[in-house]
């Protein structure tokens, strides 16, 4: 499973305890007509927006999607029908929030009409594209809601954690497919607009799926979204991954940590002895980490008779957890940890900001691939091991 997919399915079944309010908490609203906090790419412009509702709504709020916590600005409805007017840099992009639904337009001198009952844009050739785009996007994110809402119920209903855990298999095996078939539809998007700024709304969602090289050429200047500010974010995310891939070639970096007893140990005490070892970062609290060991504990049960080790590098805060994980699922190979969350020596040293991660290095301690998980573990070592 990529990893753009095991984060959605984390987000959407987070959701009961994640998305209690539509409405944002903090708001920021600037006077009428004094330009918004949001970046384009050209000079302050004027914008108008007119839109309609249902007759039940007495707010809407104007959003920048890159800040989505702060609107920028509301609007009273009368009628089920509001204006927004104001300035912001052209080609940039805002949001019209009202209960779940966001629509989404570009800054481009041109008024905007917007229904928020179908998610519809009216306006510039342009927008018009764009709030295509969006509702079939929006069409997908309704069919995942519908996919977990039995889930929702249920923790609403106060089930326990066992039996949520037991419906988390069903609801994942249907989501997998519809993910899919919407991070192949955003990929589309961005493909067949290599012209204008549309795959800036897009990019920051599937980066994940992308192999580096590929993210990379997407990004380059000949496209006309390449420089937009929405892909900021995008743009960290390759030149972290990047700065990752480096040590691959490289000698590893050591470093000291304590076993689960307390006792301080190099990772130079495993590593570069005449064996190939899997640096594996991990944590107790991390739910990829946890659905991926048992990939890890078949690969380090078929290899390890011929040389094969797993050095376990720990991201948790507390010991507990941690012993009480490396216990029940068995992972009987080397552990260490600070404790120190994110704050660990392990992230600072490798550059490590997202977890699973991994290194796998060679007898002299070369660092030879890296993120093998899944499958491409097992290949992997098949090629080393010979079966």
């Amino acid at each position: 499973m990529k990893k753009y997919l095991v984060i959605a399915l984390m987000g959407l079944l987070c959701l009961p305890a994640c998305a209690q309010n539509s409405v944002p908490a903090k708001k920021i609203i600037p006077q009428k007509g004094q330009p918004v906090a949001v970046a384009g790419t050209g000079a302050e412009i004027e914008f108008t927006v007119n839109g309609t509702c249902a007759t039940d709504v007495k707010t809407v709020y104007l959003l920048n999607p890159m800040n989505p916590r702060e609107p920028i600005d509301s609007a009273k409805v009368a009628d089920g029908k509001f204006t927004f007017k104001g300035k912001a840099p052209q080609n940039s992009f805002l949001g019209v929030v009202s209960g779940r639904e966001q629509p989404m337009f570009i800054v481009d001198g041109k008024p905007v009409s917007i229904d928020m009952t179908t998610g519809s844009v009216k306006g510039s050739a342009l927008n018009e594209k764009l709030g295509v785009y969006l509702q079939k996007a929006n069409t997908y994110e309704k069919s995942q809601q519908a996919i977990i809402e039995p889930y929702m119920q249920a923790q609403r209903e106060g089930k326990s954690q066992e039996e949520l855990a037991a419906m988390v298999p069903t609801i994942q095996a249907a989501l997998e497919p519809l993910i899919k078939e919407q991070t192949d539809f955003m990929k589309q998007v961005v493909k067949d607009n290599p012209d204008n700024i549309i795959p800036a709304a897009f990019l920051n969602s599937i980066m994940y799926e992308y192999e580096l090289p590929e993210l990379k050429e997407l990004l380059s200047d000949k496209y006309a979204y390449a420089n937009h500010p929405m892909l900021d974010r995008t743009k960290k995310y390759l030149a972290a991954e990047e700065k990752k891939q480096a040590i691959v070639g490289q000698q590893f970096i050591d470093i000291e940590e304590n076993d689960t007893e307390g006792n301080p140990h190099k990772l130079s005490e495993y590593v570069g002895k005449g064996n190939y070892v899997l640096i594996d970062f991990w944590a107790s609290w991390c739910g990829p980490c946890m659905q991926e060991m048992p990939n890890v504990k078949a690969n380090f049960d078929k290899y390890h008779a011929k040389g094969f080790n797993v050095v376990g590098l720990s991201f948790d805060r507390a010991k507990e957890p941690w012993v009480k994980a490396i216990k029940e699922k068995e992972l009987n190979w080397v552990h260490l940890s600070d404790l120190k969350f994110w704050q660990t020596i392990a992230a600072s040293t490798y550059g490590i900001n997202a977890i699973p991660a991994s290194l796998l290095v060679d007898p002299t301690g070369k660092v030879i691939a890296r993120d093998l998980r899944g499958e491409a573990l097992g290949k992997k070592l098949a090629e080393i091991y010979g079966e």
